[in-house]
């Protein structure tokens, strides 16, 4: 007997204030890669294997800690009343043993008058960091001014 298959239709039934999400073949066979939905929205997957430009489960793993550096340090600047532009960028490396993320940076870019609130934004990081992992991973932030 084969599992039954999940499409867009049963994740009406999902709450989208829940913490599910389904990760699902995106055709039949091999190779088809996967469908994401969470929270009512979905991400269509390639399989990293055959397509070069999918992006893979470390890929996703990074993004979703860029993301939410992202997303604090744009709550923290405008609790700050400052100018709220914000971008991350991310770099990993891997050790010999894995392909896995072993060391990563991040690199947060705020506006020129944003950065007086690097000590905060740093504290709100460390912080949110610290909750999200029962033991930190070696991760490196560092701030740039962008002129706009």
């Amino acid at each position: 007997m084969h599992p039954r298959r999940r499409d867009s239709h049963d994740m009406a039934n999902v709450p989208a204030t829940g913490h599910t999400l389904s990760v699902v073949p995106r055709g039949e066979g091999q190779g088809q890669g996967f469908r994401v939905y969470v929270r009512g929205h979905v991400l269509d997957l390639g399989d990293p294997g055959s397509y070069a430009l999918a992006p893979t489960t470390d890929d996703l793993f990074v993004v979703s800690l860029a993301t939410a550096l992202a997303w604090s340090a744009r709550t923290v600047l405008r609790s700050l009343q400052l100018p709220d532009y914000v971008s991350v960028c991310a770099e990993w490396r891997a050790t010999e043993a894995s392909s896995s993320p072993a060391e990563i940076s991040l690199k947060v870019t705020v506006s020129e008058p944003a950065e007086v609130a690097s000590a905060e934004l740093s504290a709100a990081f460390e912080k949110g960091l610290a909750t999200r992992f029962l033991s930190k991973p070696l991760i490196h932030l560092s701030f740039a001014g962008l002129d706009r």
